[in-house]
């Protein structure tokens, strides 16, 4: 597995070049102290998996990400939390926080093999049960497989959020909703709403469509939300 390593810290660089070398069939192939000589690395070298700091000079780890075409799989590696969010949108592999650890750089590496189609062991015992979303609703918390959810509609200081089945009202904020759900393939397309992509039917440089449910997409978060979708005016 061929990777390259994009840090403006030496240490934060040691630490994962320590860690690699320890695993058999990982190559670091090239190792960048900014996100313009990665961008010029990826040209000449063909990489499996891309370790990425978010923040170095002049340009970003996420500026890189969107300024690439057709980017490899990607585990942003940082010390800052609040990026998680946008990271996911960006359809990242995974967030790694500094100091990062044996073992979690073996479990990101497991995704982007996965991401790259690469070869897994048989999975042994019984299917992982599917992913689900615990929230507090009527003096209960309820249970909602998170395949099963459409959207999530902001409401003050409540959320609605709506299944293929029903709609649960949970007191919290939809920032909160927004960062576990993304790992998931939700999408903030909206202040007021978070959208489930598998849910999706259609799209409009203006709005999205879920089934029978039209959804606007918000000013803010226009251009983020149709890069993800991948729109293209001319279509």
């Amino acid at each position: 597995m061929r990777c390259l390593i994009v840090d403006d810290e030496p240490l934060a660089i040691r630490v994962l070049e320590t860690h690699l070398a320890t695993l058999p069939g990982v190559e670091v192939v090239a190792v960048c102290s900014s996100a313009i000589a990665a961008r010029e690395a990826l040209r000449r070298h063909p990489v499996d998996v891309v370790f990425l700091d978010i923040q170095m000079p002049h340009l970003t780890g996420l500026d890189l990400i969107r300024v690439l075409h057709r980017p490899p799989p990607i585990i942003l590696t940082t010390a800052h939390r609040e990026y998680a969010l946008e990271g996911y949108e960006l359809d990242v592999v995974d967030y790694l926080l500094k100091p990062i650890s044996l073992p979690r750089l073996m479990q990101a590496l497991e995704k982007a093999r996965r991401r790259a189609g690469g070869t897994e062991p048989p999975t042994q015992g019984p299917p992982a049960e599917p992913a689900r979303l615990n929230v507090r609703a009527d003096r209960q918390v309820v249970s909602l497989p998170i395949d099963a959810i459409r959207y999530v509609e902001s409401v003050s200081d409540y959320v609605r959020i709506h299944t293929t089945e029903r709609v649960v009202i949970s007191k919290q904020r939809l920032r909160v909703l927004a960062e576990e759900l993304a790992p998931h393939g939700f999408l903030r397309i909206h202040r007021s709403y978070l959208i489930a992509r598998q849910h999706l039917t259609a799209f409009t440089a203006e709005s999205v469509r879920l089934g029978d449910t039209t959804l606007p997409i918000g000013r803010t978060y226009k251009a983020a939300v149709l890069d993800r979708l991948g729109y293209e005016a001319s279509l």
